[in-house]
């Protein structure tokens, strides 16, 4: 059964949420600009397989999403090199060892990129450097007053003070960023724990032939 719109509109909506243009993509898939004009406008109403199979390529969507027969824009025959997984990771899947339905939801969730490039940004050590720059120089700071509390002793009591203060801004060197990966981990788990307590469905689960 078709869904409502035309291959045009869809292409006018994959063009958009891609941030190109209908001249950039006729150039990407080899034809006329004007040609690929009179599909989106709807004055051409059928669409050549090539070009079918070129925008289908461009945008890696299924041929049957463009032509309106499926609401899912994923294409279904994926080579399972192209998904990047690991055998293990795919043998999880496959076995059921690993719970697909909260894996879709974790996937699915609009904070869980934010997730993952807080964690490579954790494995890569990359904000563990400025953090042990930023104890550095607090220790620096710290051993001035040092030096200053011994000079001037009837100032011992509020150099202390501040000694403390200052000891205490310093942190351990993943702190802060263990502290916001667990943040945004455990907001997605609150919100698929209220959309499953809601009765809400994950989104529409591919076929088995994206694993073959």
């Amino acid at each position: 059964m078709a869904l409502p719109g035309t291959p045009g509109q869809r292409i006018s909506d994959l063009c958009n949420g891609n941030h190109i243009t209908q001249k950039q993509l006729a150039k990407k898939i080899g034809v006329s600009a004007s040609q690929l004009s009179r599909i989106v406008s709807g004055e051409t109403k059928t669409v050549s397989s090539d070009i079918l199979i070129g925008v289908a390529k461009e945008f890696k969507v299924s041929t049957d999403y463009i032509l309106g027969l499926s609401t899912l824009s994923v294409r279904k025959s994926y080579d399972i090199s192209e998904l990047g997984l690991s055998e293990g990771a795919v043998r999880g899947l496959v076995t059921g060892t690993v719970d697909v339905q909260i894996l879709n939801r974790l996937l699915e969730h609009r904070n869980f990129p934010k997730l993952m490039d807080l964690i490579r940004i954790y494995f890569q050590d990359t904000a563990a450097k400025g953090i042990m720059a930023r104890n550095q120089l607090i220790e620096l700071a710290t051993a001035s007053l040092s030096d200053l509390m011994k000079e001037h002793p009837e100032h011992r009591g509020e150099t202390r003070q501040d000694l403390q203060f200052l000891n205490a801004q310093k942190m351990g060197e993943h702190e802060a960023e263990i502290e916001k990966i667990k943040n945004v981990f455990l907001a997605i788990l609150r919100d698929i724990k209220k959309d499953m307590d809601s009765g809400e469905q994950p989104g529409e689960a591919v076929t088995a032939a994206m694993f073959v």
